[in-house]
């Protein structure tokens, strides 16, 4: 910052300053912390954090083989531009593998889950990594992130796998991640349906996580499986009836529509009137899922025309998310060729975005908002 520019900002009323402050990049307010004492304070205060994180940018980060990717997203352009960041892991870069995964976000932190039963908490704007070793070694199914806004802290939630054949999955470990307290959770609506242990970890809408529960043979049901972070307490609530034809899992995503609830993309029936399929649910007022409603389909006649892939014979959905009020799928067409699509839902057209790297390297799809919210140490040791 010029001198001029700091004469100019000092003769301004300090909460004109501070509401200037807030628009300004992450990147920037580092350097700016060493401009005068009131800053560098200012800086440190929650308060400002919270006010700056209502006008960040939002960005995209993506993992791959022992690649980590974040970027921006220009509607204008359609264009997305990725860019390669290491995560600063210490001397222990075996952790980064295939299964490194983002477990969710809150307030611009990304929780990761490593290889050997290791997370982390990384803020990539302040390129900050903490690494978090559960106080037990457990075998789990499932795994979620979110925050309490009533106890002010960050959880990380596993529903645990009850050892023996034929059991069911009816504890969960849950670990406060600034207070450092840990506690099992009953979680005994799970005991006629089974989990599936996966890399793709729950979906956080407000205070609630999602998480999808199968029956016999690895199929669909009608429930999903839900935590609320306040009360911690589990719960079943219903999911879009799956079609006997539908071909792999569908995705939950959060924030659709404007009331930023739940939804689903998947893939149903690949005949003529097959192709991409999303439902959104309707919540009541304290979050639960009423009912849900069928928003669009995408035929595989659309999607030809649209994306230029003459006679798609099989999709597969990567990913999807949602991202400025678009809906945004990584896709598999013929089992080679990817593509990300942007879908929108107001005037139902569908556009190919263009990328700054080959889409081959790019694994589940994120957003994360840039923050100067610091990340918290835990409290206890392994």
């Amino acid at each position: 910052m010029s001198s001029r520019n700091l004469k100019m900002m000092r003769e301004l009323p300090f909460e004109l300053v501070v509401e200037i402050l807030t628009r300004v990049p992450v990147k920037d307010l580092l350097r700016f912390r060493c401009v005068c004492k009131s800053w560098r304070s200012l800086f440190k205060e929650e308060r400002f954090w919270r006010q700056h994180m209502t006008h960040a940018p939002t960005r995209i980060v993506s993992f791959g083989w022992e690649d980590t990717l974040h970027g921006r997203f220009s509607e204008n352009e359609m264009k997305m531009i990725l860019e390669e960041v290491k995560i600063n892991v210490g001397d222990d870069i075996a952790w980064l593998t295939d299964a490194t995964a983002v477990v969710g976000h809150a307030h611009g932190l990304l929780c990761l889950y490593f290889q050997g039963n290791v997370f982390g908490l990384w803020n990539p704007s302040l390129r900050e990594l903490r690494t978090i070793h559960p106080p037990h070694l457990y075998t789990w199914y499932e795994m979620g992130f979110g925050y309490d806004p009533s106890s002010q802290d960050y959880k990380l939630v596993l529903v645990l796998k009850t050892q023996g054949e034929g059991s069911r999955s009816s504890q969960a470990l849950v670990l406060s991640l600034k207070s450092g307290a840990y506690r099992m959770i009953d979680c005994l609506c799970l005991e006629n349906f089974d989990m599936v242990h996966s890399t793709t970890a729950g979906t956080r809408v407000g205070e609630i996580i999602y998480w999808q529960v199968w029956g016999d043979n690895l199929k669909v049901t009608e429930k999903l499986l839900s935590f609320d972070l306040v009360s911690e307490t589990f719960n079943l609530c219903p999911r879009p009836r799956p079609s006997n034809r539908g071909i792999g899992f569908p995705r939950l995503i959060a924030g659709l529509r404007g009331g930023g609830g739940l939804s689903t993309v998947g893939v149903d029936d690949m005949s003529s009137s097959g192709g991409l399929i999303v439902w959104s649910a309707q919540h009541d007022a304290a979050g639960r899922i009423k009912s849900w409603s069928k928003i669009c389909s995408l035929s595989l006649a659309f999607l030809e025309i649209s994306t230029g892939c003459p006679r798609i014979d099989n999709i597969f959905l990567a990913s999807a998310m949602t991202y400025a009020g678009l809906l945004l799928a990584l896709v598999t067409f013929g089992g080679e060729e990817k593509k990300l699509l942007s879908y929108n839902l107001e005037d139902k057209s569908l556009t190919l975005v263009e990328t700054s790297v080959s889409l081959s390297i790019c694994g589940f799809l994120r957003t994360y908002v840039e923050t100067l919210f610091p990340v918290p140490i835990p409290d206890w040791n392994p």
